[in-house]
């Protein structure tokens, strides 16, 4: 899937390049593009660890939910407004919405999920339920006698 996710960011470099970006819509406007958000998933003993780049963000521009199984991670860019002089010989950073969604197992802590911020990498904490463990059940009730033998007594 990653190798899919790589191509298709390298087709869209590729016309970009050749057709000189985004085309413009009748408004006047650039659209707004979504891209892809690279991410690494471990499965820990004790719960899951989602890590995503995004740098040059800060921690409100990024949101995490979960919901049905879904976490989904979206961070925002909007085009700064600034008035420059000059033109741009060339522009390569994006803006726009950076978006991933990922499939996680049931056996989630759902109200104990944790995400923090550093050095540009989201960490997301995603504790798992514990397993449910066998309980040795006590039996219980009368004993009962064994004849040993053809003529035994008891």
């Amino acid at each position: 899937m990653g190798e899919l996710a790589g191509l298709h960011s390298a087709m869209d470099r590729l016309f970009g390049d050749f057709f000189g970006g985004p085309a413009v819509e009748s408004g006047g406007q650039i659209p707004v593009q979504t891209w892809y958000l690279p991410i690494d998933v471990i499965d820990q003993a004790k719960g899951y660890e989602v890590k995503a780049p995004v740098p040059g963000f800060n921690p409100e521009d990024v949101e995490v939910t979960y919901m049905d199984g879904v976490l989904t991670i979206t961070a925002q860019r909007s085009e700064e407004s600034t008035s420059q002089a000059g033109i741009y010989l060339r522009r390569e950073m994006k803006f726009g919405n950076f978006v991933r969604s990922i499939q996680l197992p049931a056996e989630v802590k759902q109200g104990e999920i944790k995400a923090s911020f550093d050095n540009g990498i989201l960490t997301v904490q995603i504790p798992k339920v514990p397993k449910p463990q066998p309980v040795k059940i006590q039996v219980t009730g009368k004993r009962q006698n064994q004849l040993v033998g053809v003529n035994a007594q008891k």
